[in-house]
């Protein structure tokens, strides 16, 4: 059975306990018999001081050390994505070279929340085998996502802002000119530029913003004197846009992780999905999000090193 999971990759750990074994030609053997055979098992407390060392590691007890779990999603990166990603990157640490050199940023970013099918798939690995090629589920576009959700459910569309020693409040917007909650450029001017980012540079805030590339923002294809660009030069906002397809290089990526995780495991049928997402907003302590903006050194090696491919952040 494990060869079976190191031949076939991806598609052989996403099979059921029992479906391994019957590609193995094992039959008439219970899933839990298999279970045990090819995991571990966590021992009483009682028992562990009476079983020898060797057969017993932080009060488990097992063969092969595979269980099920849900697979960690990560995107695919394309070969011209991969290598924008690697120059971005050592430029990058070339101008921020050292943790200290990235307290100066706010990552903002939009996210969108919403009640409906997790999509996620269970597969069978051992600890340490989180992003290993094999047990990695490579996550569908937005659109796709879009696509499969219900017309009558309500969506939340957030924006917000973090960095080193600081936190913003959540905004939450709608953008009258469609459903999905693409950020356009006049409810960006009016809720989030003229509004937290107006206050900041008012109170004598030294910052860089950190946004991605969406049009709403004034970048990708827009035209150079478009409204936005405009602002932040009447303002003197020191800004630069993400590497495209990196959410791994952006902090705020995994505060967003962080919410959804809170909503998804604190809601119940008629519950406020407004007040879980404040709430899953507010659990987020400042301490965590310093250290994710200390990583970003590491994180941009990582880039380097895994040739532009995504990293487990």
């Amino acid at each position: 059975m494990e060869q079976i999971l190191w031949n076939h990759g991806f598609q052989a750990r996403q099979l059921t306990w029992q479906g391994l074994a019957l590609q193995a030609g094992i039959s008439g053997i219970s899933s839990r018999t298999i279970e045990r055979a090819m995991g571990r098992l966590r021992l009483p407390t009682f028992l562990a001081p009476w079983l020898p060392g060797s057969f017993i590691s932080d009060h488990w007890i097992g063969t092969l050390g595979y269980r099920k779990c849900i697979a960690c999603e990560k995107g695919w990166v394309s070969p011209n994505y991969a290598d924008r990603r690697v120059k971005a990157a050592q430029l990058a640490l070339l101008y921020r070279p050292t943790k200290e050199r990235w307290r100066d940023i706010r990552w903002t970013d939009e996210c969108h929340c919403a009640i409906g099918s997790e999509g996620h798939i269970r597969i069978i690995r051992k600890p340490g085998e989180r992003y290993c090629p094999d047990c990695i589920h490579h996550s569908r576009s937005s659109k796709q996502k879009d696509d499969t959700q219900g017309e009558d459910q309500k969506r939340f569309h957030i924006w917000a802002a973090v960095g080193y020693q600081f936190k913003s409040e959540l905004i939450f917007y709608d953008v009258p000119t469609n459903t999905n909650g693409k950020m356009s450029q006049q409810v960006y001017l009016d809720s989030i530029l003229n509004g937290p980012v107006l206050e900041w540079i008012e109170r004598g805030d030294e910052f860089v913003m950190e946004e991605d590339g969406d049009s709403g923002h004034g970048g990708g294809n827009c035209a150079k004197n478009n409204p936005v660009r405009v602002w932040k030069e009447q303002h003197k906002l020191k800004h630069f846009f993400n590497t495209p397809g990196s959410p791994d290089l952006s902090p705020i990526e995994n505060c967003w992780r962080v919410v959804k995780q809170y909503v998804r495991v604190n809601y119940r049928l008629g519950s406020d999905l407004k007040a879980l997402i404040i709430a899953g907003w507010k659990s987020i302590r400042q301490e965590t999000i310093n250290k994710w903006v200390d990583s970003m050194v590491v994180r941009m090696a990582q880039v380097i090193e895994g040739n532009g491919q995504m990293t487990g952040w």
